[in-house]
């Protein structure tokens, strides 16, 4: 069984969850929070978009750099900010560090989402899409270096990522790979349920469509037709057989087929 750090800190992309998780940690394991922006906004006597306004992303990261090296014994759970990995002095503080760190990864579509719902982030007002891009895959090789251990948090309630995190600490030493490996599949899985809601969305439309051309509900030849597709797509992927292809197109078409008739009969 690993030991259970004194000090555990969460790293990732602006917008991964951070803050969020590492409350919900803390809550779980009945230990104490602290967001390294707070703290800097605390020390600054001003907001984030304050300090950036009056002494730009430079005097920024060198207070960042400066409570980065107060927090490292701090003892309880610490979000970092983004763009923590952006100077040489963190990453080797970071390194060095006696705190166990975690890559909380996400996907960038996921991300933005989550910053545009949150809001005010100067970084994201400031950049384009393929700038925002460049970013992640600039910064996305620095977190996997620095850190301890990576949770996948796609799909993923905060509640589920925390608890998730704190399994670490009563695995086993030989355990520890397979927990992030399973981490990935549980958001994997996520991500699939999540397509299948937003693919019912689609179905919604269909229906009304349907209703309003008077189109019939079933449509056997593009039944047959879609899966004949698909089949071929997936033809050199020895694992999508065409059996697990049929056996969910059935499921999915079924489900959509059902939903039609039930929102046509309304």
């Amino acid at each position: 069984m690993i030991k259970e750090p004194d000090t555990l800190m969460l790293i990732g992309f602006m917008g991964a969850g951070k803050t969020t998780v590492g409350k919900e940690i803390a809550r779980q394991h009945h230990s104490k929070f602290l967001d390294i922006d707070s703290e800097i906004e605390r020390v600054a006597g001003q907001t984030i978009s304050e300090i950036f306004e009056t002494r730009g992303e430079v005097g920024f990261r060198q207070l960042e750099t400066e409570v980065l090296n107060d927090v490292q014994t701090f003892n309880g759970i610490v979000a970092t900010g983004g763009g923590v990995v952006e100077r040489q002095e963190n990453l080797e503080v970071l390194q060095h560090s006696p705190a166990t760190v975690i890559y909380l990864h996400g996907n960038l579509e996921s991300t933005i989402g989550r910053l545009i719902l949150e809001g005010q982030r100067p970084l994201l007002q400031e950049k384009s899409t393929a700038e925002f891009f460049a970013l992640w895959q600039k910064r996305d090789p620095k977190y996997q270096q620095i850190a301890n251990f990576t949770v996948e948090t796609v799909g993923k309630k905060p509640s589920r990522i925390a608890a998730e995190i704190i399994a670490l600490f009563s695995a086993n030493q030989d355990e520890l790979a397979l927990l992030q490996l399973r981490s990935q599949i549980d958001a994997f899985d996520r991500q699939i349920f999540q397509t299948i809601a937003e693919r019912f969305q689609i179905v919604e439309d269909i229906a009304r469509y349907k209703e309003k051309f008077g189109i019939a509900t079933i449509q056997n030849n593009r039944m047959i037709q879609q899966r004949i597709a698909l089949k071929s797509d997936f033809s050199a992927n020895k694992d999508i057989t065409d059996d697990m292809i049929d056996n969910i197109m059935t499921i999915l078409m079924q489900a959509a087929i059902d939903k039609e008739v039930k929102q046509l009969n309304r």
